[in-house]
């Protein structure tokens, strides 16, 4: 028996047109280019310096920074101390409001909430003991608390005492709790105040903790317990960690869209993030719990220690623009089923509206208004720039657009500078996604300026992102820009950057479309994450950037001002190739008369009447296949259990064979119903069980018909959808055509499906030219497993024979970047000498770039 894996959840794609030629800078290439070939070579690239394409958005790389996998409390934010107002709770974090927290000798604990601190976190820890060097332990987030010998650290805690004068022993704990490091508080008051000290530690530590003790019999109350590296990024208290940020330094992004993301919406709206929370005195920032929850040993909540005013400074400090996005009424649609207060009322739009007009205050305002002035006071003086809000995260459907449009109505009038970008869902395609455009779409002849910028999010197998490069060519140039917010192939291999750069290439050649890109999410922790892959990932000590990172900061390092004209002549991209087969889901059904022929030739590459034996077939993980008489002594191929699959396999009950090279042909068999709930899966262009397509004939209950295409494990309906019901006991004629760039799909000589079929191509390539320097910018991308020989031709360039290739390869496509091995997939920069005719090996699995000088 064999089994089967098949995933009834369906969503959709776009389908592309393939390039017979990869353009670098538009779809027609010039004429004196096309006529030329590189006979000896593989490939030629071919490159006109004188013929300039679009502009390239000056934003089209940046950031998105979500709190998801630790990445603010515990990764970004520097603070050591987990828990440090004691905001807890017993149902999501083991111990309550004392997690993270243990007993040092005799001490008793007590959580209290009179004569608070603040109303906002309103609860303290009273530390009692009859005995000396008693107290309290903080073990820090996840791992422990990380220290560097000779480095300072910066201890803050509120403290009150009616009674204990004695001194307060602060404590840097190695793993078994002996001290590395410590200081004193002296002078307790019977008052709230805040106590500063720094410690130096004196050895390193990766798993340490934070001991305050109490060297006398007393009771003292604590709140806001905080342990800080003096040295942050920017040595700025209630900093951020300044390796994680060198990181993001060196991407040099354009733009960081923060802070999320589904923490944006909130599930329900009770917990939606609310910026006015975020900013001002930071003991009084109200802690929130977060939408991706943790486990009970590694609860996650948001103590906003970084929030909008450490947001936009960050952009500051890196140059970026920042894109800050507000909720719009909606909590996280994905998560709201059975849920109540998901959704507010269009006539309570009007907080959410403020909330957002109050952000832009926050920005520009000065000292004479409500939230300028706490900017000011937070000691920023000058203003910060605020180009663009985003409304909403990923939300969809009739009322998000509801909401919207009350926001366009508001900031049009009130900040018509400000540039509004809108939502087209999760996914990159389908229905949700073809209304989102059909909305926006249905207002670009309005007055007032319905939207800036479309949010697209989608996270696909590499393989989809090879498929799609031509994406964006067929987008109106007249209507709304795309920002493309989320995205990432699902791996973090280097098979998925390479990919990713195939992608961005893609990107750069509409960049008059795409205006901004980000992979995401940005960070991920070691030890405990929510979503993979993730671009950069960290523990409490080290940081280091996947094969991912490298590829995103080779493209946005090496950026041009606009595109030169380039064509990759002799490629020829691959369309549908593979085996073919048969197939059922819940129905046993009989097969006969297999063949497949040579569309050119007319050869036949294969045929079976299952006469004598069914040899060579490979089956998925459910299905019984065997040979059987059909009762009239005709020999059949016949999977008789209509249980299965019992699974949720993508391929259903299955039973292929061929070769995956088969390309240009066309598939016959005879199918017949015997019983069950549906019809027939007919298998064709079949790679794996991963990547395949399939004509599902009477799907969803015996009701339709489609074409579905799984890459990578992730299957997606490709064509249109058909009413159809098969008959049981009534033998039916199918025929697949499949040629190099269509299938066109016959049901008893009834065309019933033509599709397109995107090509995949072994090189992608863009050129462009950097103005201030004069360098022109190669980029090449190899997807092949072998080396490709490259003659680059380079005519009216103005060269002075220096250049410089950057290179990122493995021989091993699976390759990832890893704690023990952080740099095992990394670029390396070489200089080159370089001709008008440079030949160039393209290492396999990899990304090059040149940057080529020219006399300026």
């Amino acid at each position: 028996m064999k089994k089967h894996f098949y995933q009834r959840r369906v969503t959709m794609f776009c389908c592309c047109i393939a390039l017979l030629f990869i353009n670098g800078c538009n779809k027609d290439h010039g004429n004196v280019l096309e006529e030329k070939r590189m006979e000896d070579n593989k490939y030629g690239l071919l490159i006109n310096g004188e013929k300039q394409g679009i502009d390239i958005s000056k934003t089209l790389y940046g950031l998105f920074f979500e709190d998801i996998n630790f990445a603010a409390d515990g990764g970004l934010y520097a603070e050591k101390v987990i828990n440090r107002s004691f905001e807890f709770e017993k149902s999501l974090a083991e111990g309550g409001q004392l997690h993270g927290y243990e007993v040092v000798n005799n001490a008793e604990l007590r959580i209290c909430s009179e004569d608070v601190l603040n109303d906002n976190n309103p609860n303290y820890l009273e530390l009692k003991t009859e005995s000396v060097n008693s107290g309290v332990r903080n073990k820090g987030f996840l791992e422990g608390m990380s220290f560097v010998k000779g480095e300072e650290y910066r201890f803050s805690v509120y403290v009150k005492s009616d009674s204990y004068k004695g001194k307060i022993q602060i404590n840097l704990e190695d793993r078994k709790h002996n001290y590395i490091g410590s200081g004193y508080i002296e002078g307790v008051e019977g008052s709230w105040s805040k106590r500063e000290i720094l410690i130096k530690a004196e050895e390193t530590v990766e798993k340490g903790s934070l001991s305050i003790v109490i060297e006398e019999a007393g009771t003292i109350d604590m709140d806001m317990i905080s342990l800080f590296p003096v040295n942050t990024y920017k040595n700025r208290e209630n900093g951020l960690r300044a390796d994680m940020v060198k990181l993001l330094e060196e991407l040099q992004p354009s733009f960081i869209r923060f802070p999320g993301g589904c923490i944006v919406e909130g599930n329900p709206l009770d917990n939606a993030y609310c910026w006015k929370d975020t900013v001002g005195d930071v003991a009084q920032r109200k802690q929130n719990e977060n939408l991706w929850i943790g486990t009970k040993d590694y609860p996650y909540y948001q103590t906003y220690g970084i929030g909008f005013y450490e947001y936009f400074l960050l952009c500051e400090d890196l140059e970026a623009k920042a894109v800050p996005i507000v909720n719009c009424g909606m909590s996280c649609q994905a998560r709201a089923a059975g849920q109540t207060n998901t959704l507010a009322a269009l006539s309570e739009l009007d907080h959410y509206i403020q909330d957002a007009l109050d952000l832009v205050e926050f920005c520009r305002g000065d000292a004479s208004t409500t939230w300028g002035s706490v900017r000011i006071g937070m000691g920023h003086i000058q203003p910060f720039e605020i180009e663009y809000l985003g409304i909403g995260n990923e939300q969809w459907g009739e009322e998000y657009f509801k909401r919207y449009e009350k926001f366009v109505q508001v900031f049009r009038e009130k900040y018509p500078d400000i540039k509004l970008i809108t939502s087209s869902g999760p996914l990159s395609s389908g229905d949700l996604f073809d209304y989102a455009w059909s909305e926006i779409d249905s207002h670009n002849e309005d007055a007032i300026n319905y939207a800036d910028l479309v949010d697209e999010h989608y996270y696909n197998e590499p393989e989809w992102f090879l498929k799609n490069t031509t994406r964006y060519d067929d987008y109106d140039r007249k209507g709304t820009e795309v920002f493309l917010g989320e995205y990432a192939a699902k791996s973090n291999s280097l098979k998925a950057a390479i990919s990713e750069a195939a992608y961005m290439t893609a990107l750069e050649r509409n960049s008059d479309v795409v205006k901004m890109a980000a992979y995401a999410p940005l960070f991920g922790n070691t030890l405990s994450s929510q979503w993979k892959p993730d671009m950069i990932w960290f523990n409490n000590s080290k940081v280091f950037g996947s094969v991912n990172y490298y590829v995103q900061k080779m493209f946005a390092n090496n950026i041009g001002d606009y595109l030169l004209e380039s064509s990759l002549m002799d490629v020829k991209g691959e369309g549908a190739t593979g085996k073919i087969g048969v197939g059922t889901w819940k129905t046993a059904a009989v097969f006969d008369d297999m063949k497949v022929t040579d569309n050119e030739t007319g050869k036949v590459l294969y045929e079976n009447d299952f006469s004598t034996e069914a040899s060579n077939f490979e089956g998925s993980s459910q299905g019984f296949y065997e040979i059987i008489d059909d009762e009239d002594g005709n020999m059949v191929y016949a999977q008789t259990n209509a249980s299965y699959p019992t699974n949720d396999a993508i391929m259903g009950s299955a039973s292929y064979v061929g070769d995956t090279n088969w390309s240009n042909y066309t598939y016959t068999v005879r199918a017949k119903k015997l019983s069950g709930s549906e019809g027939f899966l007919i298998p064709f262009a079949v790679k794996d069980q991963k990547n395949f397509y399939h004509w599902n004939i009477g799907g969803w209950n015996n009701t339709r018909s489609v074409v579905e295409e799984a890459l990578g494990g992730t299957k997606n309906i490709v064509s249109d959808i058909r009413n159809v019901t098969i008959q049981t006991d009534r033998w039916y004629e199918i025929k697949v055509v499949v040629n190099q760039d269509t299938v066109t799909c016959y049901l008893d000589d009834t065309k019933m499906h033509v599709i397109k079929v995107p090509e995949v191509f072994p090189v992608y390539q863009t050129v462009s030219k950097e103005e201030k320097t004069g360098d022109i910018i190669v980029k090449l991308v190899n997807t092949k497993e072998e080396e490709s020989k490259i003659t680059i031709r380079l005519e009216n360039c103005n060269l002075t024979e220096d250049a410089t290739v950057e290179v990122l390869a493995n021989e091993k496509p699976e390759a990832e970047n890893s704690l023990r091995d952080p740099e095992n997939v990394i670029p390396i920069i070489r200089k080159i000498k370089i001709t008008e005719n440079y030949e160039y090996v393209a290492p396999a699995n990899s990304v090059s770039i040149f940057r080529i000088e020219t006399i300026n």
